[in-house]
């Protein structure tokens, strides 16, 4: 079997189950005019060879990045004044693919077949390294949607789209679009050996190798193993260090340095002793790796959750659940819930799981009835009743309470854990957005929002949840214009948090805008083809049958599944 680097173009038909449902006939005529006419001449026209078309999908090989580019933007602008009911999702990816006979497979393939699936309706999803390579070669404008970490690729895929967007609307709150973000990349140049003695040779480059592989595991950070990539300007932050040794100690100083601005963001020196350098090379690893991602993270909320074990990998796995967490819907919760379960087992000692589990149980309660709601409630309460014991002094086991006594019912408890914690660390900005959250729950709109307002001011990236918080505050005080801004920027910033799609789809239908409504509507039950009114408003735990009542109505407006 041969190798090559090639550009695949992947594509397929958006809602095409729906579309046969409804006119099997009409729907496959339509197709096959659209290939013959349009899709399959331009591919021609662009030197590309269609390798297989699979029901309403297309993959297709080029030689060139820029022919792919170029055929793929005239076939989706040719279809946006059509009549066709055919639309496209469209991904790109350059990359290395194993040739088969007519066949071509690969990681190049696969992520081709991701991007299509980020693409939006009649657009196009290309790799950062397409992107690239483009260079100023083609006259189309792709705006950076940020990294996406995407089924069975194990790092995270730059991604950008085509029709470039502006950023959304400025709020009250101007939130940070992804194209502001600060690059998370980092290159690690291989630690120094100032000694004479050979065994530290080894010792350097095996601490070298296993803190890119620990970097290289954590969400949110990139790593980068080639030194020469430092001098073109690919990462922007450096991690270096260097090792020495004097009688039986030995001393591992690292930096971290943006080279954006040259200034030192972290350094630490660590002192050990030598008797076992394998000892001490996992040792420093994890501290060193722990620090960068504390420094690098998603700042001091989530770092909170991961200290108190000296078990790499149940930090780590308190580290990906945080990141299902962060995408704050029940299926996200529960796979949360498994990841911090296994935490739990690999060290028994670690609070913070158990703390974040006691949250998870007490808001899937919402959704639940019966004896599963009165399960959850029991094992909420248990893990607040351990933890709160065990760290007297600690914040989390109170989102535990605050959720557990959302589910009773319970609103005013609710607040006042929720004001327990704020007390205990008052100078906390995620601390003041949580209280904020239970405040807008229990329908004291006013006074959350002036919480979230200092709250957000101290936050380097404003969390989904205190924005959904955000925009329920205004919808229930009647400022749906004010809302539906706010939502929309939720939605550029957090393209997988569905919940922000959803309330600018209910936002929408409100202030009478049908095709907002039905697009964020389509875009919502792409991310959650099992999207349900009833449990997305039980979900919000909202104590205001009123406003909860207006916005049930809202989404049905929407077209959204009671």
């Amino acid at each position: 079997m041969e190798r090559k680097l090639a550009a695949i173009l992947a594509a397929d038909v958006v809602g095409y189950s729906k579309l046969m449902t409804e006119d099997e006939e009409a729907t496959l005529r339509a197709l096959k005019a659209h290939r013959a006419e349009l899709f399959d001449p331009q591919i021609a026209a662009h030197n590309g060879r269609i390798i297989k078309l699979i029901g309403d999908g297309a993959l297709v090989e080029f030689a060139s990045v820029v022919d792919a580019v170029t055929a793929a933007v005239a076939i989706q602008t040719a279809m946006e004044d059509a009549v066709s009911p055919i639309r496209l999702r469209i991904g790109i990816n350059l990359g290395d693919v194993i040739v088969d006979g007519d066949d071509i497979y690969g990681d190049g393939v696969n992520i081709a077949a991701r991007l299509e699936a980020l693409a939006e309706t009649g657009g196009i999803c290309i790799s950062g390294i397409v992107h690239e390579s483009l260079g100023n070669r083609v006259d189309t404008a792709f705006s950076d949607a940020g990294e996406h970490e995407v089924k069975n690729i194990t790092r995270p895929i730059r991604v950008y789209r085509w029709p470039a967007k502006d950023p959304a609307p400025p709020s009250r709150l101007t939130l940070i679009p992804a194209e502001a973000r600060e690059d998370q990349t980092i290159a690690v140049t291989p630690f120094e050996n100032l000694s004479t003695d050979a065994e530290l040779g080894f010792f350097c480059e095996g601490i070298t190798q296993d803190i890119i592989t620990a970097i290289g595991a954590v969400e949110q950070l990139t790593v980068v193993a080639d030194e020469h990539r430092v001098g073109e300007d690919k990462a922007h932050f450096a991690l270096s260090g260097k090792v020495q040794k004097g009688g039986n100690r030995i001393r591992v100083s690292a930096q971290l340095i943006d080279r954006a601005t040259g200034v030192q963001r972290w350094a630490e020196r660590y002192d050990r002793n030598a008797d076992d350098l394998f000892q001490v090379q996992d040792d420093v690893t994890r501290n060193v790796v722990i620090a960068v991602h504390a420094e690098l993270g998603s700042g001091s909320y989530h770092n909170r959750w991961q200290w108190g074990t000296e078990n790499f990998e149940a930090w780590q796995l308190m580290a990906k659940g945080f990141h299902e967490f962060q995408k704050y819907s029940p299926e996200s919760l529960a796979k949360t819930v498994a990841f911090w379960e296994q935490a739990m087992e690999t060290d028994p000692d670690y609070l913070a799981p158990l703390m974040g589990c006691g949250y998870c149980w007490g808001h899937l309660a919402f959704i639940a009835d019966g004896e599963k709601k009165a399960a959850l409630i029991a094992k909420a309460e248990a893990a607040f009743e351990r933890t709160v014991v065990a760290a007297p002094d600690d914040i989390r086991p109170y989102a535990g309470k605050r959720a557990l006594e959302t589910a009773r019912g319970d609103y005013d408890a609710a607040v006042a854990a929720s004001r327990t914690a704020h007390a205990m660390a008052p100078n906390d900005s995620y601390t003041r957005a949580t209280l904020a959250v239970m405040l807008s729950l229990a329908a004291k709109p006013d006074e959350a929002l002036a919480l979230l307002t200092k709250a957000f001011q101290e936050m380097p990236e404003p969390p989904g949840w205190a924005v959904m918080a955000q925009i329920h505050c205004h919808f229930m005080l009647g400022d749906l214009e004010e809302a539906r801004r706010t939502s929309r920027q939720m939605v550029a910033r957090l393209p997988d948090a569905y919940s922000g799609q959803a309330m600018t789809a209910a936002l929408a239908a409100a202030l009478g805008d049908p095709e907002e409504a039905a697009q964020m509507r389509a875009a919502t039950l792409e991310k959650d083809p099992q999207f349900s009114t009833e449990i997305f408003v039980r979900w919000q735990g909202l104590k205001d049958q009123d406003y909860g009542r207006r916005l049930r109505d809202s989404l049905l407006a929407a077209g959204l599944p009671g």
